[in-house]
């Protein structure tokens, strides 16, 4: 079967689009003509004004996404409003830091929840209509820290891994219905919220051990979406891009 219609804008949703990384995303799909969906626990408003302003189309649902049923009720009412789903970029992620010693089993479950549980609920969710489409885009975040988990990233690193292997099962799966199935895995990236969170050192320690010897933002990562979600990308599934300025390139 073919793409769907030049005429008729894919749809996207991207999660975490609040902030970060998702609002670069949100940008550069919009500015491809994507009519786009964006979700997070925190309002979208910025990033939607963005969008609009820019002559892009955007809506806002918010979505606790380490709540299974609230994910489900987003996945109905994303299909409802919008009519389809063209494309899902799982973007969102929970990244506290802990030693091993205080990672509770209520914190390992509520990383797994936002970061892989999330990312499979929704995958089912919409991979249904991509598949009687015959056409669709599922594109992951990984993370630089499943090659070299730095100290107190046990949990957050395991539901990266994770994600790399739902990469790969979903891709196995769905391929045969058109359905392309990657995963991005940045390097540690600078923005607002890890600006916040980290001392400047740990962006001084990725930095020196990258090729590419800057630290980066999130603009570095939105030429890999592009892709991904393109039809250039029709025959390139279940891989993972290292998009990390040669920090792991595995």
């Amino acid at each position: 079967m073919t793409s769907p219609n030049a005429a008729q804008a894919r749809v996207a949703v991207i999660t975490g689009a609040a902030g970060g990384l998702g609002q670069a995303f949100a940008l550069r799909l919009a500015a491809s003509g994507h009519r786009l969906l964006l979700t997070d626990r925190a309002p979208c408003h910025e990033i939607v004004a963005q969008v609009q302003q820019a002559g892009g189309q955007a809506d806002a649902l918010a979505c606790d996404l380490a709540d299974a049923a609230d994910v489900q009720r987003f996945a109905a009412e994303a299909l409802q409003r919008m009519g389809r789903v063209d494309v899902l970029v799982n973007n969102a992620a929970f990244m506290p830091m802990a030693p091993l010693r205080d990672i509770t089993p209520a914190l390992w479950r509520s990383i797994m929840a936002v970061n892989i549980d999330a990312p499979f609920l929704l995958a089912q969710a919409f991979s249904a209509g991509m598949a009687e489409r015959g056409w669709g885009r599922i594109v992951n975040l990984a993370s630089s820290t499943v090659w070299g988990p730095p100290p107190g990233m046990a949990a957050y690193a395991s539901s990266k891994m994770g994600v790399i292997g739902l990469t790969r099962a979903l891709a196995a799966e769905l391929g045969a219905h058109g359905i392309t199935v990657n995963a991005i895995s940045p390097g540690l990236t600078r923005h607002p919220g890890s600006a916040a969170n980290l001392p400047p050192q740990a962006f001084e320690h990725v930095r020196q051990r990258q090729f590419i010897p800057r630290t980066e933002v999130p603009e570095d990562l939105t030429g890999a979406l592009a892709f991904l979600v393109s039809d250039d990308a029709a025959f390139y599934t279940g891989q993972v891009m290292n998009v990390d300025g040669g920090g792991f390139g595995f």
